[in-house]
């Protein structure tokens, strides 16, 4: 004949099995073994329990098992926003998660920048990467699965088996490659072209949600590196460097904002007489005369042996005349030698490869 201790026993685990409360949950049982004759109601293998009893609390524990299973399997689909998710498990629970608690959920959208979640109904915790790091925008992906575990001392639900690697390049990141195709469609190439508002709006919030410009409504540009070599901003970290400057000697463009390309960027260059180093040329003129000039007197010019030439009479056969003063007045005229302005190549040594913009 059954106790009255094991008869209440059996009717509250068939009133908890019957009535699919939130018992049947793992995380309220404990290692230590004694402890679980009362941990959770709708489990309890009391000692000298009535036959009746043993089918319900077999099964519950089976359920209670398979409600963990689902929790911590990535089954689960959260609701709300990208920057607050809500999640409804099937064990149900408590306000504060238990240190070490662990979950998997599925993003329906992917998430904003530093996202929270909210769990059966409880209070709201942020997600993070690692304790204190909040998660980056677009780092979860619509419709993959991610294990979380909330960390009491973190007060917060820490991604589980979540590292940096080559291939968690975040939002707005590029990833140079030598494949000619993205890896997935969180990747475009980016060459400027117009995207829409609406399927990018992470990526275009992050950008500061800026204008449509010479795109259509709804749709902005990307950044453009078809042909052109990557600089950081000129005032990197809010501290001008003043190495890529607007100077017309220069760069040409303030480097100050992601997107500026230097106006006078070309792969060569024409110079022109500004371009070359001022500098005084050095020219000697020899004059040399084809006959010897003679004279009867310093008022008088003979050639030799003829009649004279100026004024004046005089002889043949005069007198040699000083002509040490002499002075000539005469211009040179220099002609063009080689050249034929062809353009100068100005190019580094460089190497062709593909870049991916992640805009998902």
């Amino acid at each position: 004949m059954m106790k009255a201790s094991q008869v209440l026993v059996a009717a509250l685990l068939l009133a908890f099995s019957a009535s699919g409360s939130s018992a049947q949950q793992v995380w309220r049982w404990s290692q230590t073994s004694g402890s679980n004759s009362v941990s959770d109601p709708a489990i309890n293998w009391t000692v000298g329990m009535a036959p009746s009893a043993v089918s319900p609390s077999a099964r519950s524990m089976m359920a209670g098992i398979a409600r963990y299973r689902d929790d911590i399997s990535g089954a689960l689909t959260t609701s709300g926003t990208s920057t607050a998710y809500v999640l409804t498990t099937n064990q149900g629970l408590s306000s504060t998660p238990n240190d070490g608690q662990m979950i998997a959920f599925t993003p329906h959208t992917t998430n904003g920048i530093a996202p929270t979640i909210t769990t059966d109904g409880g209070n709201t915790y942020p997600i993070q990467t690692a304790p204190g790091s909040a998660v980056g925008a677009a780092t979860l992906i619509a419709g993959t699965p991610y294990s979380a575990k909330f960390s009491s001392a973190a007060g917060a639900w820490v991604l589980r088996d979540f590292y940096s690697s080559a291939f968690n390049v975040p939002l707005g990141g590029l990833l140079p490659s030598t494949i000619a195709t993205p890896p997935n469609s969180n990747f475009i190439l980016p060459a400027g072209q117009c995207i829409s508002t609406v399927t990018y709006a992470a990526y275009w919030a992050a950008l500061g949600s800026p204008a449509s410009g010479s795109c259509p409504g709804g749709q902005f540009a990307v950044i453009d590196l078809r042909g052109r070599v990557l600089a950081a901003l000129d005032n990197l970290n809010g501290s001008a460097a003043n190495r890529l400057t607007s100077s017309s000697t220069g760069c040409g463009t303030a480097m100050t904002s992601v997107g500026a390309t230097c106006s006078n960027g070309s792969e060569s260059k024409t110079l022109v007489t500004a371009n070359l180093p001022p500098y005084t040329p050095s020219i000697s003129v020899s004059v040399t005369f084809p006959t010897t000039v003679t004279g009867h007197s310093p008022n008088n010019i003979f050639t030799p042996g003829g009649c004279c030439v100026g004024y004046g009479g005089g002889s043949s056969g005069g007198t040699a005349l000083d002509i040490s003063g002499l002075s000539m007045n005469s211009a040179v005229t220099p002609g063009a030698q080689g050249g034929t302005s062809t353009p100068l190549p100005v190019v580094q040594p460089t190497v062709a490869v593909t870049y991916f913009l992640r805009v998902l």
